[in-house]
């Protein structure tokens, strides 16, 4: 995960120097980002947090069935804010828009995708192991338990909570 966190950070470094040097480029291009969409994001990851957590406190506790229901959850919300970022990439207002169209928007979509891909990859993770979990319990040392699930998930989120305000709220 530390090579996660260090791309991500090389990355809004980067952001942060295209910024300084074309303050006009991204503040127009940021003018056309959709900040409502951006807070249900926000609103869908911390509430598939609050329902990994939960599930982990299910598994451990020993109730297998309801920790694979709080994790079948965690994923749905996961699903949903990937909904909900594509749906904004396929506005009208971000047509034609490329990673080559300026810094900008190579920073915005490079760091949105790469982030998106991760919830991704946490839905599918969070979609087996409810699985798994609805056939009994998931071994504490097996190669992905519902405990590390729950805290990629919670770096997945940090991740957010950093670029949301950086991308859609700060101003050049």
């Amino acid at each position: 995960m530390s090579v996660e966190v260090a791309t991500f950070g090389l990355f809004l470094l980067g952001h942060a120097w295209g910024w300084r040097g074309q303050p006009a480029v991204f503040a127009a291009s940021q003018d056309l980002l959709h900040v409502g969409s951006a807070v249900r994001g926000t609103a869908l990851l911390l509430w598939g947090s609050w329902l990994a957590y939960q599930g982990a406190l299910a598994h451990g506790a020993g109730r297998h069935a309801v920790a694979g229901r709080w994790l079948a959850a965690a994923s749905v919300a996961g699903l949903l804010f990937s909904v909900n970022k594509v749906a904004e990439y396929g506005s009208a207002e971000l047509a034609g828009v490329t990673l080559s169209t300026n810094g900008f928007w190579f920073s915005y979509l490079f760091l949105t995708g790469l982030h998106l891909l991760h919830v991704l990859g946490g839905v599918a993770l969070f979609a087996w192991l409810a699985w798994s979990c609805s056939r009994g319990p998931v071994a504490e040392d097996a190669p992905m338990s519902v405990d590390t699930a729950a805290v990629y998930w919670h770096l997945v989120d940090l991740i957010w909570v950093l670029l949301f305000p950086i991308l859609y709220l700060m101003r050049p």
